[in-house]
């Protein structure tokens, strides 16, 4: 979503409020492992302060997860505010923490997907307990225990087993 800032650049509103819903790019979900997402309600605003610009996003929505453990469904719901410092040109080794404003618009989904990525868990799990898949047979085992052979054979010696058969 691209933001218009040229009236609060050319000093003509002091402040430029949003209000927008957004669904995020598949590129950006396949890139977080998203399965599927809501709408994405954005707003906030942007004021000039000197001669920089404060963005403030708020943002909202749900994104769908698969579980890293069993593979089941897991529903995130985003709600965080943002808040940046924008400005129109850079100055000596600004150009880290500032974002710049490109011919007074300002493009709000880098921003967006940025914190959205920076806020997931390191780790999706539908609860704290959850206790995977079997790796033999597929079986999820918050549902119980399956009935694989459990005797492990240490990989280096696997090929004697066949030989007193």
């Amino acid at each position: 979503m691209n933001l218009d800032l040229s009236k609060v650049i050319k000093g003509l509103q002091n402040q430029a409020d949003f209000e927008n819903n957004l669904e995020l790019e598949k590129s950006f979900l396949e890139s977080i492992e998203c399965i599927n997402a809501s709408v994405i309600k954005i707003l906030g605003h942007v004021k000039k302060i000197d001669r920089r610009y404060e963005l403030t996003l708020s943002y909202s929505g749900d994104l769908v997860f698969e579980c890293h453990r069993c593979l089941k469904n897991v529903n995130i719901n985003l709600e965080n505010t943002v808040e940046r410092v924008l400005v129109t040109a850079f100055e000596a080794e600004e150009n880290e923490e500032f974002i710049l404003i490109k011919d007074g618009v300002l493009d709000l989904m880098p921003v967006l997907e940025e914190d959205i990525t920076l806020n997931l868990p390191l780790q999706i799990l539908c609860n704290e307990d959850c206790a995977g898949l079997c790796p033999q047979c597929g079986k999820d085992l918050n549902n119980g225990m399956c009935e694989c052979d459990e005797t492990k054979i240490d990989p280096r010696l696997e090929a004697l087993k066949n030989l007193f058969t």
